[in-house]
């Protein structure tokens, strides 16, 4: 039994080990929450030893930041042959999956207990809402470029808002945007936006 125990720990190397350690990582998050995360009960989850984790990540904070990024769908990219709502309702679809946990990547519900660590808060803005309202802004000053939106009906709060309405829904009802409820959702971020 050791022995078999132990050709576990060594069969697997490189991207085969990493993404093991990060399939755990994510089972661990999803089954005890951060606070109770260890490096001891991933590793254990992983049938490997510690010494794969600490080889790659000093502490559980570096392990679930990387994880994150990991378990991170793309976002879509904008197409110049698309209008700026069907950019917006891509965009918006893929997050929606991600906060409803119908992806690899944590659901709201876990996502919610690590926004009450400081750390993982700066790293989920970093990772998940950066990028989106990066790409949402882009996607809106495309659509001034091309005079299907006024730039004088944008705010600095434009680009938030379809994630943050997707977000309180999933949080107040547990289910996710329907197809039509985020086409209502676009057309929030773009009916003041909209060239006359």
């Amino acid at each position: 039994m050791a022995q078999q125990t132990a050709s576990l720990r060594t069969r697997r190397r490189g991207k085969e080990l990493e993404d093991a350690l990060y399939d755990a990582t994510l089972a661990e998050l999803a089954a005890v929450g951060y606070g109770e995360l260890t490096m001891e009960g991933i590793a254990a989850r992983a049938r490997t030893g510690k010494a794969a984790l600490y080889r790659r990540w000093s502490c559980k904070h570096d392990l679930v930041h990387a994880t994150l990024q990991y378990a991170l769908p793309p976002l879509p990219e904008p197409r110049s042959d698309r209008s700026a709502r069907e950019n917006l309702l891509a965009i918006f679809a893929t997050h929606s999956d991600v906060v409803a946990g119908k992806t690899d990547f944590p659901g709201l519900r876990t996502i919610n207990q690590l926004l009450h660590e400081p750390e993982l808060r700066a790293i989920f803005a970093d990772a998940v809402v950066g990028p989106r309202l990066r790409i949402t802004e882009a996607v809106l000053h495309a659509g001034v470029a091309s005079g299907e939106l006024d730039a004088a009906m944008l705010t600095p709060y434009t680009a938030w808002v379809g994630t943050a309405l997707i977000n309180q829904q999933v949080l107040l009802t547990g289910s996710p945007p329907t197809k039509r409820q985020l086409a209502h959702i676009v057309d929030t971020v773009i009916a003041k936006s909209t060239c006359e």
